[in-house]
């Protein structure tokens, strides 16, 4: 959607001043010109932090932030922003379904940004909170816990992974005001603050919880279930119909040290009607406040998007832990044709057709389309072709040729098959993506950091919108060995529409990610 304002001057000046090293300006509120226009207008800027903009933000009010904050790693100073979607409690339906058609246009005109809040109640941002995000997210903050559920200063080191090496002991949390207009509440309050103590608790197994609604749509939250099967049990006990908030406790090994990491898990159920998903965003504040402290949230409406795997991989980004960089032991690239890359990766010489931004015949006959929809509920997944899928990705990775994408999908029911590869990068690979494919896909980037190049990389994971429920929650007995067949990559997107993958988007992730669209401070 092309964004309309009713001053678009006047919005570019504001976040040009917010960008500006030599100004005070440290926020910009955007909000719609009326409840019934879609033209964005400039609500406001200023030097006084989330403070100060909390005060532009009403109950009747959808606004589009943009806040800025120094994060400082040792003697240095990096500027980092924060984007926080406001939708006050009072906005109207009609004002609500606008938001997912502008909010990525909104994105895109307030420029790259290292975190981003979506809140309903000023109760529910801060300086701090904001300040918190985005400490955790560059590794400046310390991921430790005391017992208090204050960050310490450091992890404490110990060669036993077992539950007896965790040195703290959770209190419960304060009780979340119901003072908002759903009046939600605790159900058996003793109860749940019983479980979280046990979860939080050195003195017993306990490493999950998991919280829902009483009556499945009232506004009381109760205890659902407990239990020391790690994620797998918890996910065990999410349904479609339900809406879940879990808790989970996952020990994360760092060299020699053992660091206890909670994950919150927001379950929203596929079958949870439309107005009940609205209203819990009312909630979010209440509940936040309950489980918290936590180090990593993670959203999910299929048991496909969790698994243990998931969960881990999730915690060891947010501390810093998992290795962006390709693995040490692969092939060091020559310069060839092309720069060469920074750091190694796993390439042998390729073998696989030249062919550029087409279709591949296979097996004696052309394909063009992969199907829609597998039959097959087994997990085992082969391929058409094993040796021409690998050497096209092989390709991709190959500085002897100008091939920067690749893209394989489902033939028939468990068979994966090359679909295209191409020179002209992800918005040529776009152009083979439709609502009915799901589609694997990898592309090479060149990175620009002060007078070097460096070779990235990225793996698209593209379901289609028209792929049914089944097939959806099918694909996560996929999900392994695809990752491994297109590892390793810096970083992954998932997408369901050709409209939410581009060239632009996929360079600021991998920016965002790598560091360099930070701006520091002189």
């Amino acid at each position: 959607m092309v964004l309309q304002f009713v001053d678009d001057s006047s919005c570019k000046s504001a976040i040009a001043d917010l960008r500006n090293d030599s100004t005070s300006t440290d926020w910009v509120l955007l909000s719609f010109e009326s409840p019934k226009s879609e033209k964005i207008k400039l609500v406001g800027s200023g030097s006084g932090g989330v403070a100060e903009l909390v005060e532009h933000l009403q109950d009747d009010l959808v606004g589009f932030a943009l806040v800025r904050k120094i994060d400082k790693i040792d003697d240095s100073e990096t500027v980092k922003f924060a984007f926080i979607n406001f939708i006050g409690e009072k906005v109207g339906i009609f004002q609500k379904g606008k938001i997912s058609v502008t909010i990525g246009g909104v994105k895109d005109f307030l420029g790259s940004f290292q975190c981003d809040f979506l809140i309903t109640s000023k109760n529910e941002i801060s300086d701090e909170i904001v300040l918190n995000k985005i400490q955790d997210i560059s590794g400046t903050g310390s991921k430790v816990l005391d017992e208090n559920g204050a960050k310490t200063g450091a992890s404490k080191s110990t060669t036993s992974p077992t539950n007896s090496f965790r040195k703290s002991t959770y209190g419960s949390v304060s009780s979340p005001s119901s003072s908002n207009k759903d009046s939600i509440k605790l159900g058996d309050e003793p109860a749940i603050r019983e479980a979280l103590k046990e979860f939080r608790s050195d003195e017993n197994d306990i490493d999950w919880v998991l919280f829902g609604y009483e009556g499945g749509n009232s506004n009381t939250i109760i205890l659902l279930g407990k239990g020391n099967g790690g994620v797998n049990e918890l996910i065990s006990n999410l349904q479609d119909n339900l809406v879940g908030y879990g808790l989970v406790r996952i020990v994360e090994k760092i060299d020699n040290s053992d660091t206890i990491k909670f994950a919150y898990i927001n379950w929203i159920g596929e079958e949870i009607p439309r107005m009940l998903r609205a209203r819990l965003g009312t909630h979010t504040g209440f509940v936040n406040q309950l489980v918290t402290p936590y180090h990593v949230d993670i959203k999910c409406t299929v048991k496909s998007e969790i698994s243990k795997e998931i969960v881990e991989e999730t915690v060891a980004k947010a501390s810093g832990k998992a290795s962006m960089v390709l693995s040490d032991d692969a092939q060091s690239r020559g310069s060839g044709g092309r720069m060469t890359s920074s750091y190694s990766s796993s390439s042998a010489s390729t073998q696989g057709s030249n062919t550029t931004g087409k279709t591949f015949a296979g097996a004696g006959s052309k394909f063009t389309t992969p199907s829609a929809v597998p039959k097959s509920s087994g997990s085992t997944l082969g391929f058409d072709d094993e040796q021409q899928v690998r050497d096209t990705i092989k390709d991709v990775r190959s500085d002897s040729t100008d091939t920067n994408w690749c893209l394989v999908g489902y033939k028939n029911d468990t068979t994966l098959t090359v679909i295209a590869k191409g020179n002209g990068g992800v918005d040529e690979l776009v152009g083979h993506l439709n609502s009915k494919i799901v589609a694997y896909g990898l592309v090479r980037e060149v990175e620009r950091f002060d007078l070097s190049d460096t070779i990235k990389f990225a793996f698209i994971d593209f379901v289609g919108e028209d792929i049914n429920r089944m097939f959806r929650a099918k694909l996560g007995t996929h999900s392994g060995t695809v990752k491994q067949l297109f590892h390793p990559y810096h970083v992954d997107l998932h997408v369901s529409s050709p409209s939410e993958l581009s060239s632009e988007i996929v360079t600021k992730t991998i920016t965002q990610n790598s560091g360099t669209s930070s701006r520091v401070k002189a």
